[in-house]
């Protein structure tokens, strides 16, 4: 039978260390904040798209708005044109961003549950391994 000194158990402490499945759980951990980044900046695109859209169709509509008219009633008109025109691009542009958070928010999700299930497995073998290792330590052959 084998006497556990203080070296031994420090030794068979470091063996239980298994930096292999430790390492695949932070590749894990950095691929998914990598995916999270990505889908985070395709977000900001699409909005600062929207929005820029929606501001060049605003100033157009100001151009247009601002035209020097003939008659003093063309100016209600263009008024009443402008404030119709500027109602529908706020609707589009709500929209718009409403799509876009949905399909973020749909993406977030996805993944969240994908990584969590990668990191859950991978977690599982290493604790799994770590178990192994321990009965093994435990219950020595003789």
């Amino acid at each position: 039978m084998a006497t556990q000194t203080k070296k031994t158990a420090a030794t068979d402490m470091q063996n239980l260390f298994d930096p292999q499945g430790y390492q695949d759980i932070l590749k894990t951990m950095a691929s998914m904040n990598e995916r999270m980044a990505s889908i985070a900046i395709q977000a900001g695109t699409r909005a600062t798209d929207v929005a820029s859209e929606a501001a060049k169709e605003a100033f157009s509509n100001a151009r247009e708005f601002t035209h020097v008219r003939d008659e003093p009633a063309e100016y209600g008109k263009a008024f009443t044109d402008f404030a119709q025109k500027q109602t529908e691009l706020f609707t589009r542009t709500v929209q718009a961003f409403a799509t876009d958070m949905q399909k973020t928010s749909s993406e977030t999700s996805e993944l969240a549950s994908k990584a969590g299930d990668e990191i859950t497995t991978k977690v599982t073998a290493t604790a799994e391994g770590v178990a192994q290792k321990v009965n093994t330590a435990a219950n020595p052959v003789a």
